[in-house]
């Protein structure tokens, strides 16, 4: 009969064994024997044990390392409760828009680019859907593109000051004789290229900046010329938050490593990828004096940890806790798919505002872009919403359409228009990089920054994000540029004024 382990380690059972034949000098012996055997038991049981623990740290600490995080400052930030930072709103304004001489504006994108690339020592990481600073890029010859000639020489130069650089950006690239991310190569820089078509039937369309793993920016600027002086755009830069910051790490990384090749999506993501930020548990920071909560949202699905919110859900829930009112700009409003062929009915964000509108009685917005290259298909859809405005019965819905005057940059293609993605509540600003439409939430890559200030009253947000993101809306809501749907005619600047 087999013998267990407390038996063969039991003393009587020992002392039977060596009984014929052994006196007390033979027994000590053996006790001695037995006491180095255990010992050494032991001890080679705790040297397995030790090798396993750190076979076990080493390969996270490869998951770590691959990851790209400085897991000690992660550490460190997690003991303070509140981090101190400053919040700043970017804007980029066509040029020959004219809004009146009382009109006030965001920092000009370019002049934040600049500063940021300026302040760099360590870290830039940068996350775009294309990449495009010059106009040979596109064949065109206008001085409008100074600006992103400089930001793409700021760029190059980075190594140079031993900053580390790495840009991700979509397979699919919408500017096809581009040279920058060649360029960027040959002076150091690490590119790599995320195949989203192969992962998820979508692509890669973040704009996002990291410095130094301390500020961030999110907007909706690709790295494009047009972006600082043809296109409409609209941002947020965050300084000196490592904590938001490196959670935005957690989402380039993600990007990072599904950009080598062969690559295939975790089921699920690896602990090195969750988030404690979320919009359940919130980062508390105070941006620019004014507490504050903020958390990251991202998609596709696919690509998040249960622990991050989609940035769909982060859109609905947004929504959904307004009370006074809603104020949406986005380019492309669609309540179905854009890239399917039959396109499918999707009614997830536009339920959600007519809820708001008709169920709690919310002031509902909606300002999209119109420009020559519209899709006139979304004006149907957008008539739908607007006719739902009904003030007897205290339901008020209007939606407008922006239009940035072409003028003499009608040789510049994919130009004059506006290009943002935000949304202001009386709870909340939302800053994004998606259109809304399905397959930007379902299977391409985007992130956005909901940030909800914490005041007891009305008159302590004066001077916050929130206000500021309210104040650019009104302005555009109010301008000679934002013209309502029975009001569009035959403008030549806007496709959808013959729908």
């Amino acid at each position: 009969m087999p013998r267990t382990i407390s038996e063969e380690t039991n003393g009587s059972y020992s002392y039977e064994r060596f009984h014929d034949g052994d006196g007390p000098k033979q027994q000590c012996s053996f006790r001695l024997v037995y006491t180095a055997l255990s010992v050494g038991c032991v001890a080679g049981l705790a040297a397995l044990l030790c090798l396993s623990i750190i076979e076990k740290m080493s390969s996270q600490e490869q998951v770590r390392k691959q990851a790209g995080h400085d897991w000690a400052a992660v550490i460190q930030q997690h003991h303070d409760t509140i981090e101190q930072s400053r919040i700043e709103l970017v804007e980029s304004i066509p040029l020959d828009m004219d809004y009146g001489p009382n009109a006030t504006f965001g920092t000009p994108l370019y002049k934040s680019w600049k500063a940021l690339l300026a302040m760099a020592t360590k870290h830039v990481e940068v996350a775009s859907f294309y990449w495009s600073l010059t106009g040979e890029d596109i064949h065109v010859n206008s001085s409008t593109d100074i600006p992103g000639r400089d930001i793409l020489k700021d760029l190059k130069g980075l190594p140079s000051r031993n900053v580390s650089v790495r840009v991700v950006a979509s397979f699919t690239c919408v500017a096809k004789n581009s040279t920058d991310l060649k360029e960027l190569e040959q002076h150091g820089v690490h590119v790599r290229k995320v195949n989203f078509k192969r992962l998820t039937e979508g692509v890669l369309h973040s704009k996002f900046w990291i410095i130094d793993r301390r500020h961030v920016y999110i907007g909706s600027a690709n790295m494009d010329w047009r972006s600082l002086t043809q296109v409409k755009e609209i941002g947020v830069i965050i300084y000196n938050c490592p904590r938001l910051a490196h959670d935005l790490m957690k989402i380039f990384d993600s990007y990072w490593i599904m950009g080598q090749k062969n690559s295939s999506i975790p089921h699920p993501w690896p602990a090195a990828f969750d988030t404690s930020i979320n919009h359940d548990r919130p980062l508390l920071v105070n941006l620019s004096g004014v507490p504050s909560s903020a958390y990251i949202a991202a998609s596709p699905p696919l690509f998040c940890p249960e622990s991050r919110t989609s940035d769909l859900d982060a859109i609905l829930l947004t929504i959904r806790e307004a009370n006074q009112f809603v104020y949406v700009a986005v380019m492309d409003y669609f309540p179905t798919s854009q890239f399917t062929y039959p396109p499918r009915y999707w009614p997830n964000i536009d339920d959600e505002l007519r809820e708001a509108a008709f169920g709690r009685l919310v002031t509902v917005r909606l300002l999209v872009s119109c420009g020559r290259f519209t899709n006139p298909s979304m004006l149907p859809f957008l008539r739908s919403l607007d006719a739902m405005r009904y003030p007897k019965r205290h339901v008020s819905i209007e939606v407008k359409a922006f239009i940035v005057p072409v003028g003499n940059h009608s040789y510049i293609p994919y130009a004059r228009l506006n290009h943002n993605k935000y949304m202001v509540t009386d709870k909340a600003a939302y800053i994004g990089t998606s259109n809304w439409s399905e397959e930007y939430f379902s299977t391409t890559a985007g992130v956005g920054l909901v940030i909800s200030h914490e005041a007891k009253n009305q008159s302590s947000t004066e001077g916050s994000f929130q206000q500021q993101l309210r104040e650019v809306f009104l302005r555009d809501w109010d301008s000679p540029f934002a013209v309502s749907l029975n009001e569009l005619h035959n403008s030549p600047d806007c496709r959808m004024s013959n729908g």
